[in-house]
């Protein structure tokens, strides 16, 4: 009886391991077939991209590029904020929790 329970078990051991070993691999696959365009916007068409809104909280995982307000002619952000590039959207940050102060429009921000 013990030899038939090895061999029952020894094809479940394997699949198990299979599985545990495949999800990774799969998750990780995405990645390698991101269009030459999109490679540096993190693989999401700018129409699909996320738009946030005051009050919002970004995540960590979120990629920003800090910005100068005199890049975009925009008035010097307060003590404890800053202006951060997001995609194409520029927004104003609060450094201490990553929370959006206020969403700007670039063509507005260029008639201040």
């Amino acid at each position: 009886m013990k030899p038939i329970r090895i061999i029952v078990g020894l094809p479940l051991a394997l699949l198990t391991a299979f599985a545990v070993i495949a999800t990774p691999l799969s998750a990780s696959a995405g990645n390698k077939f991101c269009p030459p365009g999109l490679a540096n916007k993190g693989c999401i068409p700018p129409g699909q991209r996320k738009k946030w809104v005051r009050g919002e909280y970004i995540p960590h995982d979120v990629v920003y590029h800090r910005v100068y307000h005199d890049e975009y002619h925009l008035p010097a952000p307060r003590e404890g904020h800053f202006y951060a590039r997001i995609g194409g959207d520029i927004y104003l940050l609060a450094e201490a929790t990553q929370r959006v102060i206020e969403a700007i429009n670039l063509v507005d921000a260029a008639t201040r």
